[in-house]
């Protein structure tokens, strides 16, 4: 390579490595009360505070309730929120934010490890605090991800984060939120595009899951031998982050999007004694018995999808969060798309609402349902006293499109709402405000 090719690959590398330049945010250190706002807790069973209070401090929520609040910290700053609504920020799971910049660079992307099996890689390792994506979810109210890595069979844990830090250790809640499994796809493919035959695709199937069949019981096996002889049993480190989930005590989240994968994975799952969490979910549907006796979450990987078989009824997916929530079934809304676009995961939400899922549930589908799923519902996902001060203020009415976070808290700390976007929004708006060629829509009030 000469050096004119080397200046070149850099020249046109550099935008696509560029780095966020906006720090991280200050611990709060003066208490902070929120008054007059509407206040959605998303508390099961408790409705909407029409004009009340929230009130945090060193990052804790101290009071929540109705009306202005009967005694403030010394200090206490107060914020009037009338006519705006006070809600927990939005958590998207089986995200990929920080974990890849640029899909068209490959130095960007730390999502897939070489090799089928490694239980031993946690998603937050591999984060990326200075991703110039994290600002752009904030602005759509995301406040929290669940990170899963890709690839592989098992291809590692998931991890609860927070975004906002310094480093990818300030920003981990949960480094063992789930192992991800991808399980193989059991239900023969029958299409233009397929280049194998039904039998191949079995073979295929069948040889997948002894594989997976055979690397849980040499985990079983160590973790057996291990809790007998901790000192005798030679280390390993695969099956050493394998211990909570073969014991049953961290779940294994599987990749299914068929009900045969649905069923074929819980029922191993359950065999095994461990904690089956289905990602993915097409065709969940029509498991909801099994689901409902094993007590199986779903995540729903994206409402905005096509159906899952070419003669499917075009309304397949978005109705699917309302038959799981009407089944009783445990689920949570994700966006599985690329990093770029989770500040639409209030968007997911608002379409299954139009498809019939009751507004309430559909907004604990993205706050309090998939902090419980990943194992973080005790800091995360509703307001109430002694939880996290993770929270947001918006304008209009939460998952409306014309909805527009205003202030967001991580911790108590207030985090910055804009981004690289904003800022060219912000340019070309003052460009044509001076030639005197902004239409009045476009103008700012």
């Amino acid at each position: 390579m000469n050096r004119w090719t080397t200046l070149l690959l850099l020249a046109l590398g550099q935008p696509a490595l560029a780095q966020s330049e906006m720090p991280a945010a200050a611990p709060q250190d003066t208490p902070i009360a929120i008054v007059n706002a509407r206040i959605e807790t998303v508390v099961p069973g408790a409705a909407a505070i029409e004009r009340g209070h929230v009130v945090f401090d060193r990052g804790r929520i101290v009071a929540v309730g109705e009306g202005e609040p009967t005694q403030l910290p010394a200090g206490c700053q107060t914020l009037d929120a009338s006519g705006l609504t006070v809600l927990p920020g939005y958590m998207n799971t089986g995200s990929q934010l920080g974990l890849v910049e640029t899909l068209q660079v490959p130095a960007t992307d730390d999502r897939v490890e070489f090799g089928a099996y490694h239980p031993e890689i946690r998603a937050c390792v591999a984060v990326n605090p200075d991703s110039n994506l994290i600002p752009v979810a904030r602005t759509g109210g995301v406040l929290n991800t669940c990170l899963f890595p890709q690839g592989g069979v098992v291809g590692g844990h998931a991890s609860v984060m927070r975004l906002d830090g310094w480093t990818s250790e300030d920003q981990t809640v949960i480094p063992r939120a789930g192992l991800v499994v991808n399980w193989p796809v059991t239900q023969p493919i029958v299409a233009p595009w397929m280049d194998k035959s039904v039998e191949d695709q079995k073979k295929d199937a069948e040889k997948q899951l002894r594989e997976i069949d055979r690397f849980f019981d040499q985990a079983k096996a160590w973790v057996d031998a291990f809790e007998a002889d901790p000192k005798g049993t030679p280390g390993d480190l695969r099956f050493q982050n394998m211990i909570e989930a073969i014991r049953g005590r961290e779940p294994v989240v599987f990749r299914a999007n068929a009900p045969g994968s649905i069923e074929g994975c819980v029922l191993w799952a359950v065999r095994r004694g461990l904690k089956p969490v289905v990602y993915g979910g097409l065709g969940a549907e029509q498991c909801v018995p099994l689901l409902q006796k094993h007590g199986v979450a779903v995540i729903v990987s994206g409402v905005h999808r096509l159906p899952r078989r070419s003669g499917g009824a075009i309304d397949e997916v978005y109705r699917l969060p309302a038959q799981l929530h009407a089944a009783g079934i445990p689920f949570c809304i994700a966006t599985d798309s690329e990093p770029s676009n989770e500040r639409h995961l209030p968007d997911h939400a608002a379409t299954a609402v139009a498809y019939g899922l009751p507004r309430d549930a559909a907004l604990a589908a993205i706050t309090r349902q998939p902090a419980l799923i990943c194992g973080a519902g005790e800091t995360l996902g509703t307001l109430e006293k002694g939880k996290s001060a993770t929270l947001q203020v918006v304008s209009g009415t939460p998952m409306e499109m014309t909805a527009e976070p205003l202030l967001a808290f991580i911790d108590g700390r207030r985090v910055d709402l804009g981004n690289h976007q904003t800022r060219l929004d912000a340019k070309y708006r003052e460009k044509y405000s001076r030639l005197g060629k902004l239409p009045p829509a476009l103008r700012k009030p």
